[in-house]
């Protein structure tokens, strides 16, 4: 008799029903299949993605570096979502813009470009190429990914984290570790949704 096993990549906030409101089991099977597809049609890097899901509360790890060929989650991390000029609590990312001078997060598949000198946090950080209508503008409005010294190494859930201006900030050694893939690898996405 032969056996099938099907694996589904579910990530689970292990917190009571009572005390917090991501008491579900997410399910990431989509997002990676989608980023999969993505990196093959377009040559990018098939081993390993970070991705980030902003429907999640701001003060909760929601970005993840995920290993595309075994279908999990190698590490996470806080992440600030753009404040849209005021227009975004803290708490939630509810609105997202390409636009000049918006402050808004970017949706869509970007890749991870040149590291290069930043004033903010370790004092480096990543440029990020849009490659789809909802991001194409990253470079130009300087949407990059760095790091911040108010951006802590663990969920501070029910607390929020503060906004950026539009730039995946994370913490200063959750950069360093991200830092150590981008100097390995090559041709890595970031991959933002809601």
């Amino acid at each position: 008799m032969k056996l099938t096993i099907t694996f589904s990549f579910f990530l689970f906030f292990g917190c009571t029903a009572e005390t917090h409101p991501e008491k579900k089991i997410m399910d990431y099977t989509n997002n990676l299949q989608k980023i999969k597809t993505f990196a093959k049609l377009n040559s990018y890097n098939q081993e390993i993605a970070f991705m980030i899901d902003y429907s999640l509360h701001s003060g909760l790890s929601r970005f993840f570096i995920v290993d595309l060929k075994n279908d999990k989650i190698l590490n996470k991390g806080l992440v600030c979502h753009g404040s849209c000029k005021g227009e975004n609590n803290s708490d939630y990312a509810k609105k997202f813009s390409n636009k000049n001078n918006s402050y808004c997060t970017s949706l869509g598949f970007a890749s991870i470009g040149k590291r290069d000198y930043s004033k903010w946090g370790k004092h480096y950080k990543y440029w990020l190429n849009g490659l789809e209508s909802s991001n194409s503008n990253m470079k130009d409005r300087v949407v990059v990914l760095h790091a911040w010294e108010g951006v802590p190494n663990k969920t501070i859930y029910p607390l929020n984290l503060a906004t950026s201006w539009g730039c995946p900030t994370v913490s200063q050694d959750f950069l360093d570790k991200l830092d150590e893939i981008l100097k390995k690898e090559k041709g890595i996405l970031l991959y933002s949704f809601e």
